[in-house]
């Protein structure tokens, strides 16, 4: 069975390891024309970006193009890329194949068997030194400065794959022997943030995390999507009166200690209505103002403000709520980033778990599909709901 990349029989799966993968990372380089290695050892010394696209990530080239967009919209200088190592990944199987083996009964198991050899081939000497007798540990102190160069950056379904990750490097530092307080601790020196996941907004994710999700995604979790996209579109930035809504409201929301929800009420000015999802696909890409509403252009700007603060930083990683205050204080954005805290302490006092992908379709799906039900008005809709007299 040798050259037979996997097989599936009888719910079981077995993957070919020589073969089959269900992701590899890559790194970017200007040493060859396609600009991407797949064979490179990381400087745990350096700046490191890690790009997670979506689920159509399919090769290395739509790797490196995420890449591409998330330095792009980080507004990383030249020279400041010149000095990073920057990586993505793509799926190593169709994406309908990817499917078929997630409904097999041990995917998990295989799912993280291949996660934890890219990710330690690749993330090892961030975490500990080789010698001839294996992997040790490093000082406490150096650990946490190496933690401090990552960067994890997620579109879509990456924000599951990045957790993957982050649980792996979890995991074996735990089993070089560094005490628990000190691996979540270094975790937290590492920033994460995603755009548009499609992940609960209610997992764990032990870096310092700003989630950002536009309500006009229209988009929803895989599991509520199967089982409602029959009976209504999910897809809501192709409903006419939706598009309307004007992209004035935010709440950042706190999740979990370093975890933080940017929720808007839109990002784009326009949308494709015949389109396959903009807001979704390309709302946290596009760096043209001219294309952005208010909170657009103002989530834009305080982003590159936090990237930044990451690439010139070297100390201890301030609480996501504090790194937000931090670096607008004395800008234009210090009063945006004031109303958008209080906005999301009064929303997480007035709702339990206002934070679902598929509660706030629910919602918005009442109000805009089914127009003879006036639903009650809960969660991130609440908050950001539009207002009947237009601008």
């Amino acid at each position: 069975m040798s050259n037979i990349p996997y097989t599936l029989e009888d719910g079981k799966l077995w993957i070919n390891p020589n073969l089959s993968y269900f992701f590899i990372l890559g790194m970017k380089t200007q040493e060859n024309k396609e600009h991407w290695t797949e064979k490179f050892i990381l400087d745990p010394h350096k700046k490191t970006i890690i790009c997670f696209g979506g689920d159509q990530t399919k090769d290395a080239r739509a790797a490196n193009g995420y890449i591409n967009q998330f330095t792009k919209t980080f507004g990383f200088s030249d020279d400041q890329q010149q000095n990073m190592q920057m990586l993505s990944y793509y799926y190593n199987l169709p994406i309908e194949v990817w499917w078929t083996f997630r409904r097999a009964a041990n995917f998990n198991d295989l799912a993280e068997d291949s996660y934890l050899r890219e990710a330690l081939k690749v993330f090892m000497p961030f975490i500990a030194n080789e010698t001839k007798s294996g992997w040790i540990k490093l000082p406490d102190t150096n650990l946490l400065n190496n933690m401090r160069n990552i960067m994890f950056a997620t579109h879509c379904y990456g924000t599951e794959q990045m957790i993957k990750i982050v649980n792996v490097l979890k995991q074996q530092m735990l089993s070089l022997g560094y005490k628990e307080d000190l691996v979540n601790n270094a975790l937290k020196q590492i920033l994460c943030i995603t755009n548009n996941s499609q992940l609960e907004m209610t997992e764990n994710i032990p870096a310092t995390t700003i989630q950002r999700y536009s309500v006009a995604d229209g988009q929803s979790d895989r599991d509520y999507d199967s089982k409602y996209s029959n009976s209504y579109p999910v897809h809501l930035d192709k409903n006419a009166e939706f598009i309307k809504i004007k992209g004035k409201k935010s709440a950042f929301i706190k999740l979990k200690s370093n975890d933080l929800l940017m929720a808007f009420d839109k990002i784009l000015k326009t949308t494709d209505i015949q389109g396959s999802g903009t807001e979704h696909n390309e709302a946290f890409f596009e760096i043209d103002t001219k294309k952005l509403t208010k909170v657009g252009k103002e989530q834009m700007e305080l982003i590159r403000l936090v990237v930044q603060y990451w690439y010139d930083n070297y100390d201890e990683m301030p609480s996501v709520t504090n790194l937000l205050k931090q670096v607008s204080k004395g800008t234009d954005l210090e009063m945006f980033v004031a109303t958008s805290i209080l906005n999301g302490e009064i929303l997480k006092k007035e709702h339990n778990n206002p934070l679902r992908n598929s509660h706030v379709l629910t919602v918005a799906k009442n109000r805009f599909i089914n127009r003879d039900i006036e639903p009650e008005h809960t969660g991130i809709w609440k908050l950001l709901e539009h207002s009947s007299k237009r601008d």
